[in-house]
This record gives C-alpha cells, structure tokens and sequence, in this order.
C-alpha cells in the first residue's frame, strides 16, 4: 500500500521489518525450505525499495544477499525448476544494478549467467510461455551491455537470438498483444545495433518490421502510439 501511495521510506521500513521476521525464521529452521526462500525473497523486496529510493551500493547488498539464498537451495535441488527460476531472477537484479553503477563487465557476466538459466528454463519446458519469455529477454540484456562496451558484432548475435526467440512465441500467441510488443521492441533492438554498425539497409528493414507489428495494434492500445512514433521518427531520420 505504502508502494501504491508513493511513500518509499515507510514501505522500505515495512520490508525491513518482514525481513528481519524472515530471517529468525529461516535461521530456525535451516531445514526449512520455505523459509529459506521467504528469506530470499524478503531481501530482494528490501532492495528494491532500495533501488526506488536511489541507493544502489545497499540495493546490492540486499540483492547479493537474496542471491546466496536462493543460489543454496538452487544447488541443494537442481531439479527444481521454480528455484532455478528464482535464481535468475536474483542474478537479474543483481546485473540491472551493475549496469545502474557504471559497471558493464561485471553485469555482462552476471546477464550471462542468468541467460545460461533462462536457456536451461526453457529447453527444460519448450511449452512454458513466461520461461521462452525469459529466455528472450536475457539474449537482449547481454546484447544491451555489449552495445555498451563496444562489442557491435556479439551485440548483434545476441540481439538476433532474443529476436527468434520472441518471434516463435508471438507467432504461437498472435492474439498476445504484449508478445506482439515484445517482438516489436526486439526489431527496435536490433535496428539500433544495425545502425550502430553501419548497416543501414538491415537497420530499415528491422524498423519496418516492428513498425508493421504495432500499426494495427494501436486503434485498440493507444498506449503504444509513442513506441510507434519512435519507429516513424527513426524511419523518418533514415530518409534525410
């Protein structure tokens, strides 16, 4: 509630207290293993209300702290797919952190770890929606943070990658207009690398492309006209 009113001190101060709760808790019973993923948990709501507040070096702290939770109870059942896909959500946050800090090496490592999950996830169960999701949008990450270091090519791959991925599942969900929008995004991904290596001719092709998804979608979503009026404003630059 405090979230929803805008108060981010009081609902950090909520947290903190479901936290520490959390914490005698699962230091009960180590056995537990509920607890133990309450405890993960109630780390990485602390940090986000970090993040919120702009106080990334405790954001990180919280999040790491999540992070070696449910990375041992990970480790203890690897066959428990929900649990692997906590971990990856925990490597995420600790990666969107790194990158906020001015840190693209290390959030590389982390976004590829937390792809090397997402690819597991999904090979794991080609029929789950959210984990093929997954997968894409962790290919996209990595390639936003070699774009970032320079690494055109590799961005490239990675962007192309996401790009099938979220093409399959649109494909397979065509009445998913947020699947739609992904798959959009994705071309607007891969058409900024293709400027950025000069690749102009593929870069128009790959606006055109996410141009075409978001056209019809917008009489019923107004939400997206400003999506496809950064597609016209960049389709629009190409021609001068």
């Amino acid at each position: 509630m405090q979230v929803a009113q805008g108060n981010l001190p009081e609902a950090l101060t909520s947290y903190q207290a479901n936290l520490a709760i959390a914490n005698r808790l699962a230091k009960s019973d180590p056995r537990n293993v509920d607890w133990q993923r309450d405890l993960s948990i109630s780390y990485y709501k602390v940090g986000d209300m970090q993040v919120a507040q702009g106080n990334l070096p405790a954001a990180m702290t919280s999040y790491q702290a999540s992070l070696a939770v449910i990375d041992r109870l990970a480790k203890s059942n690897p066959g428990n797919l929900g649990w692997q896909r906590d971990l990856l959500v925990s490597y995420n946050k600790v990666g969107l952190v790194q990158v906020a800090q001015g840190n693209p090496p290390a959030a590389l490592t982390t976004f590829q770890t937390s792809l090397a999950i997402a690819d597991h996830l999904a090979q794991s169960n080609p029929d789950n929606a959210g984990w093929q999701r997954d997968l894409s949008v962790l290919h996209a990450k990595v390639g936003e943070v070699q774009v970032m270091q320079g690494d055109l090519p590799e961005a490239l791959t990675s962007y192309q990658a996401s790009l099938a991925v979220i093409d399959r599942l649109a494909k397979s969900n065509p009445g998913n207009t947020a699947l739609q929008r992904d798959l959009s995004a994705a071309y607007a991904h891969l058409a900024d690398a293709n400027l950025k290596s000069k690749q102009v001719s593929q870069a128009k092709e790959a606006l055109a492309a996410g141009r075409a998804i978001l056209e019809p979608l917008v009489a019923q979503h107004p939400e997206f006209l400003h999506d496809l009026a950064w597609f016209d404003q960049q389709i629009a630059s190409l021609k001068n």
